[in-house]
Order: C-alpha cells, then structure tokens, then sequence
C-alpha cells in the first residue's frame, strides 16, 4: 500500500510535461449538490458516454468501472451488483435505487426492470457506492442516476448490425425543449431459445421559463421480450454451450415451456424547480409507473401487474451551511397471479398473490464550509417500508464525512454512513411460495470509508477503501423443484479496495484503468456467494483528428462460488472488447467485436441453483458494425 501511494504522487508530476491538452474537468451532481470530483464526499463514478463500447446495453460501460458489476444472464436478462453480489437478486435489480433525472424509477417493489433501459437515450451516468442513508430511499448497494436531455435541433439516426443475428435501429430528434426518441432492437441470440426483441418510444420536455422556473416532463412506453434459456449443469455447458435448458425428470425444457419474460411499461413524470433567492430554492416531482408482466416458466405461468406512484421534494438552502430538507414517498399496488404452464400456454389459477406497498422517507443534509480546505456533511433520514402483511419499522440512517483538501489537486474523505433495505416484492412473494413470507427482514448495516483522490492536467486517481458490515443478509436458495425463496443468513463483512486512474499520455491517447479487491464473507468464513475477489479493466483509448479512433478494452474476472456453502466454484475468465470508429462531420461509421480471444465463460451464473444447473454461457467471439447519421436543422 505505501508503495502503492508513492507512486500516486509521483505519476502526476510525469503527466504534466504537456499542457496543449488536459483531461475534461467532470462537475458531479449528487447527493443533491452538484461539485468537482476533489469535493465530493462519497465514492462515485462517472461517465458521459455510455455507448462508448456500445449502443445495445450498458454491460460493457458499467463493468469497466470499479467496484460495479453488470451480469447478463442472456439478452435482456440482467443484474446489476455495486460493492457486492447477484447474491440478492436471482435476476433484476435489488438493494440498487435507479432514478432518471432525480426521479425515482425503481418502483415501491424495489425492484428495478433496467433491461427496459435505452443506452443511447442518455447523456450521464452517475453512480455512488453504499449506503446512501436513506437520502435515495431505502438500500445499501448504492444508486445509479441516469441523466436525459435535448440534444440541440439535431436528428440523429442508428442502424446497428449483430452478428449473432438482430438489428437495432434508432432515432433521435430534439429540439432546444423538445426530444423524442424511438428504437426497435431485435437479436436472435447466442443460445438457442434466446431471442430478444425491444420497441422503445419517449418524449422529454425541458423548458426554463424567465422567472428561474425549470420544468421537465417525461413519458415513455416500452413493450420488451426475451426468452429465458435456462441454466446449464457444468457437463451441459462444456458440450454445448448453445444450447437452452434440457428437459429433466418431470419438467420438460425451456424450449418446451416456452419460458419468456415479456413486459410492457409505461412512464410519465414531471419536475418543477425554482430558485427563490440567491440562497433559497426547491425542486418536486411526481411521477407514475405501470409495469405489465407475463411470465411463463418451466414450472408455471405468472401474471403481474403493478403500478407505482412516486413522489419526491427537496427544499434547498445555500449558505457557510449548505442544506437540503427533503422527503421521498412511495406507492404501489403490486398485484400477481399464478397459472399452470403447459407448453407456453397459461392454463388453471393456482394461487393469487396481491399486496399493496408503501414506502417513505425524510431527510435532511447539512454541510459545512466555514474552515479553509474543510467540508463537512451530516445527514440522516427516517426511513420507512410498510405493508399489510410486513409490519411498519421506522429506521433512522446517519451519514458523516468530513472532507480535507490537501492541495488544489489533492483531497481525502473520512465517511462513516448507515443503511437499511426491506425485502423486495419479489422477496417477501418468492416462487416458490403461495403465501407472503411475513418472517424476512430488512437488511441493516454500517459502512466505513476512506477515499483518496488526484486530480491533474494529465493524470487522475480515485483510491476508496472501506469496510460494510451487514446484518440479516437476504440470500436466496432453492428448493428441489428449481424454484426459489429467500431468508435472512446472518451477518457478513465485506471489506474491499478500489482504485480507478485516468493517464492521458499524449494528445491521442489515454489510459483507463478500474482495479477492484473485494474479500466479502459470511459469519461462518466463507466468501459470499456470486462476488470474484479481484476484477480489473483496462482501456486504451487513441483517438486520430481526421476522426479515425480506436478502443481496447481488457477485463479480468476472477474466480467466484457458486453456492454458500462454498463447494462449487467457477474458475476466472478474461475478455477482449475492440472498437474502431470514423466520425465524420455528418455521419459515423464503426465496428467492434466483443470477446476476440473467443472465451468459455458465464457472466451471470444462477447462484445456489439446483441440480449444478449454474451455468448461463455468454456469446463468444461476436461482432457489431454501425452507422450514425447527424444532422442539425
């Protein structure tokens, strides 16, 4: 470690022997303030390009970032886990709050369907590790906060090509408050049974009216299916790695079922902000979400419908104490039914399962600015979860940092934050029950954080390490018949480093590296199931001005087990992403192939799943070629 921070300080004093270019200065707005990467109080990474590698989902981009991780169990299937496993989530997002431009888009199930996402509808990405303290609603994996914009009056058409069969084509026409944005994407696969077919609409409506008032208005619909292939045992995925779930005893196969995950989603949202004063403003925003599901599976035929209201307010007040007074509040009524399945055809009610769900928060921030080189930030929030079958628990969740400038160049944070996550919907109503699990209980835990950051004309590091101790961890498990429940399995510690840097070595190129080292493990010693205890992703980036440019992009991906009890184990792997690009004035041409040495390898292997059926294979060597047409009006 020392030598490590030796060489910290050496590196910028090589990169500054060039100034005719200098890494983009980044302003980051979270935690509601937005400032330089040297004043923020709480690890985060960043990113304004989330196409960069490419157009068709977020994986590549949030993979070469440290300490967050993106499994895709085929297309359109995908879990997201910041500073932990897929332990939690079988598949979706829990314990991980998604808002787009500051409004909540995870609904009051906690659940979050990010596969619905377009990666070319955004213009930033922000991410903050941990438990935020109730700031963002309830979890304690940490925040993804997706920003979209007008894009000028500009029309910006994409066809995309894959090899594995499929096209995405997309428009994108904007005005200076007006944007609207369609995509159909359709990809046969890698596996047989893995079809996936997107159709995308929404229009944005941003407009500052003369007396400091902002309003924003969005609104989408989104109609998205995929076929789930099913897991593989480890002799299924060696033999052929193509091929969808066989059928095994009593249950036929993936194919046989029909097993697709389909939903159809609405959205519609607005922001008003206000600056009152020079040192007084607010913002609020209201919001609502309706999530239709059909969901045929090997063993049944599930149908679900779940509306969501949202709403969100923060009065702001500027000073020597900055301070933001807020709440957040949640309502969804999150109704299921339960069908036979016979070969993809819904057939008798089994069971149904309705619950109405509720959840709220207040917060309040304060921070300090009054001494040189110092910032201090307290905050905290009573959070709440309710329903009429899980009692209501009040918690409170405190966070404190205190930041020190070393240099204008240099600062180093101290943070200690609290944070609390309620079971899911999709917890307390597992598969494998026709009742609701009334016995789980929330997730509570502590974090403990150091963080280290540098920021110079031609070299930047973000060094984080910490300490989360987590009590009534939530963990799946499987019964015989393949279907899953959850239950509280103690206490773990999860101790992990960080370490992103940035290198521009020449007016053409640029470094990128994101190291992660994560040593989490249960009570009884053994390592938490799903999390690999190192990852590293390196970039190289050259770019030409006659606009011809060139990405490289290497990951590793250590080893990780595949059950708690630690006896199955799947072994490291590594990737080759390529991406040559020519951008002309009016249009953009590029091709990029995606693991080029050809690796076996399971991005998002089904944890404690029965029967050794762990294995999900990705694609191997594959390739997409694109073309982008601009043109401003």
């Amino acid at each position: 470690m020392k030598k490590l921070l030796l060489l910290l300080f050496w590196l910028p004093s090589l990169a500054q022997t060039d100034s005719t270019k200098v890494l983009d200065e980044v302003k980051v707005y979270v935690f509601e303030q937005k400032r330089s990467p040297l004043s923020t109080p709480d690890a985060f990474v960043r990113t304004t390009d989330l196409q960069r590698l490419s157009s068709t989902s977020f994986v590549a981009s949030l993979n070469s970032m440290a300490g967050v991780r993106m499994e895709e169990r085929s297309p359109g299937s995908y879990r997201i886990a910041i500073r932990g496993s897929s332990l939690r989530a079988p598949f979706g997002v829990r314990n991980t709050k998604v808002y787009w431009n500051s409004i909540p888009f995870t609904d009051a199930g906690n659940n979050t369907y990010i596969s619905i996402l377009e990666p070319g509808l955004f213009s930033g990405l922000t991410i903050t590790k941990g438990p935020s303290a109730g700031i963002y609603g309830v979890g304690t994996g940490g925040v993804l906060l997706f920003e979209s914009k007008p894009r000028g009056n500009n029309l910006n058409a994409e066809t995309v090509y894959h090899s594995l069969g499929g096209l995405k084509t997309s428009i994108d026409l904007s005005s200076d408050n007006h944007r609207l944005y369609a995509s159909f994407n359709q990809q046969e696969g890698y596996r047989d049974h893995s079809a996936m077919k997107k159709q995308w609409l929404s229009y944005e409506f941003h407009h500052q009216f003369s007396n400091e008032l902002n309003l924003d208005l969005n609104t989408y619909y989104v109609d998205l299916a995929y076929q789930t292939p099913g897991g593989l045992t480890k002799a299924q995925y060696v033999a052929n790695p193509t091929q969808a779930r066989p059928a095994s005893g009593l249950f036929k196969s993936a194919q046989e079922q029909g097993a697709t995950f389909k939903i159809k989603s609405f959205g519609l949202s607005a922001k008003a902000s206000r600056v009152i004063s020079p040192a007084w403003a607010w913002d609020l925003s209201q919001s609502v979400q309706v999530n239709d599901i059909e969901n045929p599976t090997i063993r049944n035929y599930e149908i679900r419908h779940e509306p969501t209201y949202s709403t969100r307010g923060v009065l702001h007040h500027k000073g020597q104490i900055n301070t933001d007074f807020g709440f957040e509040y949640q309502a969804g009524q999150m109704n299921s039914s339960t069908h036979s399945n016979r070969f993809g055809v819904k057939e008798v009610l089994n069971y149904r399962q309705d619950m109405h769900v509720q959840q709220g928060s207040l917060f309040l921030q304060n921070e300090y600015l009054g001494l040189n080189n110092w910032i201090f930030t307290f905050s905290g929030s009573l959070g709440s979860y309710w329903t009429e079958y899980v009692g209501n628990e009040t918690i409170f969740s405190p966070r404190l940092a205190i930041l020190r400038k070393i240099s204008n160049h240099q600062s180093i944070v101290a943070k200690v934050a609290h944070g609390y996550s309620p079971p899911s919907i999709a917890e307390v109503r597992p598969s494998a029950y026709d009742k609701i699990n009334t016995s789980l209980k929330a997730e509570k835990g502590w974090n403990q954080e150091l963080t280290y950051r540098g920021k110079y004309a031609k070299f930047n590091w973000d060094l984080s390490v910490y300490q989360f101790n987590l009590n009534e961890t939530i963990v799946v498990r499987r019964r015989e018949d393949g279907s899953d429940y959850f239950v509280n399995a103690g206490s773990t510690i999860q101790q992990g480093l960080e370490l992103t840097t940035t290198w521009l070595l020449s007016k053409q190129l640029q470094l990128e590296q994101a190291t992660t080292w994560q040593d989490f493990r249960f009570a009884n010693g053994n390592f938490l199931t799903g999390t690999s205890p190192f990852l590293q992703s390196t970039s190289v980036l050259w770019k030409h001005p006659c606009g011809l440019s060139f990405i490289q992009n290497f990951q590793f991906v250590d080893y990780q087990f595949l059950n708690d009890a630690n006896t199955e184990q799947m072994g490291s792997y590594r990737l080759w992403n390529t991406k040559v690009t020519y951008a002309h004035k009016k249009w953009t041409l590029w091709a990029s192939i995606d693991n080029l040495g050809n690796e076996l390898y399971s991005s998002g292997p089904d944890l404690n799943a029965t029967g050794g059926r762990f294995y999900n294979p990705s694609p191997g060597r594959n390739f997409h070629v694109g073309l982008q047409v601009n043109v401003a009006y």
